[in-house]
């Protein structure tokens, strides 16, 4: 049986992310053909990265994780350092469209960024966590198979060019500034194979990036039908009559945006005063108080698939995402989905799947919230019949572990 880990900056029931659900939820499918370790650290927050999880071996749900402690390294170094990447990214960008700026920046160097610079920057970004890669170093020969994810962080920095050549990269990279940087500009070409999350993430990496890994497929992750049994909804939300956004709520998720274009849109529209705005998921904003927005904090699957099935519709307000499970998760279960038209990912599969809505204002928004509440039942059960089969045809698990098979044949195969 074959022997694979998989690297990830976060890892537990509780770490409800995009990557690292991700990850969870394929090392527990790939687990029922190869034997599959989870390497990370003993983190849950990734703002500070702070030791939370004893470190040493746990099981989680019968898969062996190893927890690697964290050490902050985010100093004043990391600021300068990362405003100093953004800003020869942005230079290096005028310099592409007006040529004439090379004389200058020879002469001042003002896009210059040194090792040292990148060094802070991958250290303070985190989570650091010198252990693991040392555990890396020392067992490569342990494992056929080392899966890393997520570009930005530094156990895929770090310990993904020790184990190149067994290496299978699901980068979850979206299109934001530092992503072009010197920091990363030849991450994607040191693994034997990189899965990307959709053909969108696939063409903005080849479209940008010069050195590239020749082999390559995007898969996503498999979406099932949530069958288990479901919890009552909470005291006061009735079915149909909330708007849901699941996730991480920050200003960088959108969520600054989408409360302001909500309270806008009940002031404008009294006579729906009595649609709520359900917000499930970890609070890193200042908690607005206001009748119509209720916080839930996180909660378990059977809460979860309660408010999604019973949601009027699912609100994605990120500007930024590689795959979305949650936005797949509410269209396989027939709930419409409106989406931020700045995520290209989020748009591409409402495009795709001809379901759900774009905002790109304030009067959109309103507009679209508008237009659900009042769509006719047989109107909204054809969308949603239409979402599942978009679901069915491109996020099957048993299509995407045929596709990592395939990788994992590639790279252990002999000669």
């Amino acid at each position: 049986m074959k022997k694979l880990a998989v690297v990830v900056q976060r890892y537990g029931i509780e770490v409800n992310g995009g990557a690292e659900y991700h990850a969870r939820v394929l090392a527990e499918k790939l687990a029922k053909k190869y034997s599959v370790e989870i390497l990370t650290t003993t983190a849950i927050d990734y703002k500070n990265w702070g030791n939370h999880y004893p470190e040493g071996i746990e099981f989680i749900n019968n898969i062996r994780v190893f927890r690697f402690p964290t050490i902050n390294k985010k100093t004043k170094a990391t600021k300068i350092a990362r405003r100093k990447l953004i800003l020869s990214f942005k230079i290096s960008r005028l310099l592409q469209t007006f040529s004439i700026l090379n004389f200058f920046e020879k002469k001042i160097n003002i896009t210059n960024v040194s090792e040292k610079h990148i060094e802070n920057w991958i250290d303070g970004q985190g989570p650091y966590c010198p252990d693991l890669i040392q555990y890396i170093a020392k067992n490569k020969n342990s494992y056929d198979i080392f899966i890393f994810f997520t570009y930005l962080y530094y156990p895929t920095v770090k310990g993904m060019p020790l184990v190149a050549e067994k290496s299978i990269f699901v980068p979850t990279a979206h299109n934001e500034k530092i992503l072009f940087t010197k920091a990363y500009e030849e991450i994607f070409s040191i693994p034997k194979f990189i899965m990307y999350n959709t053909i969108s993430e696939k063409k903005l990496v080849e479209n940008h990036f010069k050195n590239i890994s020749e082999n390559s497929d995007f898969a996503g992750v498999g979406i099932e039908k949530y069958n288990d049994e479901i919890e009552r909804l909470p005291e006061g939300l009735n079915p149909k009559k909330y708007f849901l956004y699941i996730g991480r709520i920050d200003a960088a998720k959108g969520c600054e945006q989408l409360l302001k274009y909500y309270m806008s849109f009940i002031k404008k529209h009294p006579n729906y005063r009595d649609y709520l705005l359900v917000l499930v998921g970890k609070n890193h904003m200042k908690k607005i108080n206001h009748p119509n927005i209720i916080y839930t904090g996180f909660v378990n699957e059977g809460l979860k698939y309660s408010l999604l099935k019973n949601a009027k519709a699912l609100l994605m307000s990120s500007f930024y995402e590689s795959l979305s499970l949650v936005t797949l998760e509410a269209m396989n279960e027939g709930i419409p989905v409106i989406i931020n038209k700045k995520c290209e990912v989020l748009y591409n599969h409402i495009l795709a799947s001809n379901t759900g809505a774009a905002y790109e204002s304030e009067e959109t928004f309103s507009v679209i919230l508008e237009n659900y509440i009042n769509k006719s039942l047989e109107s909204l059960i054809n969308e949603g019949n239409l979402a599942q089969k978009y679901v069915e045809k491109n996020y099957r698990w048993q299509l995407i572990l045929e596709k990592f098979e395939k990788a994992i044949n590639l790279i252990t195969q002999k000669g």
